[in-house]
């Protein structure tokens, strides 16, 4: 008789299979955004010459439209009895779209789109109040007047919707048949709901724990998966410290020749570099053993003191890499916060903690522990690799990156849960061009901020967030607001200027 194989957990399985891991990453799939368009029956026969056609023409522009910039759509046809809108809720269903795009091409009975929402009532919806020109046709006549009906049956249908107690955060997005605008409303509203969903797939692995006193970033796994959507696992220090021993000779002098190549190093010994370069053969490989996207460590006086260097290399090859998301300081809510704003701009943002503040510039110093994509620096020539200036168990320097980002529109966001539950911090602001890096050794960003920086540090304290911050290149404001909408929390929004 065969010896039996037995699965085990993660914590302490020896091969790739594991009974508390799925053995396959989970890849993000399309959103399919179903469309739904009504118009009424009644009115063909009232007008039977164009009235029709030209409906089925203008949801057809509107088909077109949101193909080019939502990806997958699928649409059923023009809605226009109970028997076509049972069909169309039918066949949405069936293709298991993720969210509605509502438009009436003339009024419609709220009944109608009762019927097909009925079959697919888990997605939301958005309501696309559209009509063919920006302005009044002061000419037009009465077929006219019915083509460009469609707010009727959009207030009908909301008004039943409220009394129903059907889609309490419903979308409205208005504009004309064409307008750019209108369409890049709805684009970051599918944009934020699949970020959204991709974050209940999302795999967060921590070693350690939150550095000692930080009750800001303290957190409860639960509430995590409840409310944002990730998995937390715990990774043993073991599994780290496994990876490093096992780590090759040939990938780390692989690692350390690349690094110098790309960097300017000053003050640096082999040593440094070199036990730099395992902890970052050692994190990727812990990442891709158990299938994680993302990890976040304590460095001081734990993955430092028993590795002899920081994750500071580490972390910026895999951010200028792209794929895995990484932070320090078991700041878990700061590392789903770039899990969500890397989706979003489709780069890695950086990590930070608030400084000191300039009257004149109206702006903020943000500064952190060496490391983030260096792509970001304002000219990467002049990014600097120097020593580590906070010591917590290392051997030798340790690892740090020294640079000022580049300017530009960015925001800056963070997460916290509260007595009153989580909310979402949500700033824009400016990046501003400094003359020279900032010689401190660290990575540094001076941030403008659109009100009164004083009174808008007042709200911020007085506000309770964490004393970390993502930044990420461009405005992601609405996108994230509607995030925050999707997981039922609070946003809190400063400095937007506009």
């Amino acid at each position: 008789m065969k010896d039996t194989e037995w699965i085990e957990s993660f914590e302490v399985a020896k091969g790739g299979v594991y009974g508390d891991l799925l053995s396959v990453r989970t890849e993000e799939r399309e959103l399919t955004v179903g469309l739904l368009t009504v118009g009424f029956f009644e009115y063909w026969r009232m007008f039977p010459d164009t009235l029709r056609a030209n409906v089925e023409q203008d949801m057809a522009r509107v088909y077109g439209h949101l193909q080019a910039r939502v990806g997958r759509v699928v649409w059923p046809g023009l809605t226009h009895t109970l028997d076509t809108a049972d069909e169309a809720g039918r066949m949405l269903a069936r293709e298991r779209v993720d969210l509605i795009v509502y438009v009436a091409g003339t009024y419609c009975p709220d009944y109608m789109a009762i019927q097909a929402l009925s079959h697919i009532r888990h997605v939301p919806v958005v309501m696309f109040n559209t009509q063919e020109r920006p302005e009044i046709e002061l000419d037009g006549n009465y077929e006219h007047i019915i083509r460009n009906s469609g707010l009727i049956a959009n207030l009908q249908l909301a008004a039943t919707f409220r009394k129903m107690g059907w889609y309490r955060d419903l979308k409205v997005v208005v504009g004309t048949l064409d307008e750019d605008a209108a369409y890049e409303e709805i684009r970051k509203y599918v944009q934020a709901y699949q970020v959204y969903l991709a974050l209940k797939q999302t795999n967060i692995g921590v070693v350690g724990h939150v550095f000692r006193g930080m009750y800001d970033f303290e957190y409860d796994k639960t509430m995590i998966k409840g409310t944002l959507g990730p998995n937390v696992i715990a990774i043993q220090i073991d599994h780290l410290l496994e990876q490093f021993g096992q780590a090759q000779e040939a990938e780390i002098a692989a690692v350390v020749a690349e690094t110098k190549r790309k960097f300017a190093i000053v003050g640096l010994g082999e040593d440094d570099i070199s036990r730099s370069a395992k902890f970052y053969c050692a994190l990727r490989g812990t990442i891709e053993r158990f299938r994680l996207d993302a990890v976040t460590l304590l460095g001081q006086h734990y993955t430092e003191e028993k590795t002899g260097t920081t994750s500071y290399l580490a972390n910026t090859l895999l951010h200028e890499e792209g794929r895995y998301v990484v932070n320090t300081e078991g700041d878990i809510h700061g590392l789903i916060m770039m899990v969500i704003m890397r989706r979003l701009s489709g780069q890695m943002p950086t990590y930070a903690e608030w400084g000191e503040y300039d009257e004149s510039l109206n702006a903020i110093l943000m500064v952190h522990h060496g490391y983030a994509n260096p792509n970001y620096a304002a000219d990467r020539q002049t990014v600097k690799v120097n020593r580590s200036p906070e010591q917590w168990g290392l051997q030798g320097k340790g690892f740090g990156f020294e640079y000022t980002l580049r300017a530009g529109v960015v925001t800056v966001a963070h997460l916290i849960i509260d007595a009153d539950g989580y909310k979402m911090l949500i700033v824009k602001g400016e990046a501003l061009p400094v003359k020279a890096n900032i010689p401190c050794e660290e990575i540094t960003a001076v941030v403008r901020f659109g009100q009164p920086i004083k009174s808008f540090l007042k709200a911020l304290i007085k506000e309770g967030f964490a004393h970390h911050c993502i930044i990420a290149y461009g405005d992601l404001t609405e996108e994230l607001g509607l995030i925050a909408g999707f997981m039922g929390i609070r946003k809190v929004e400063y400095g937007r200027g506009d």
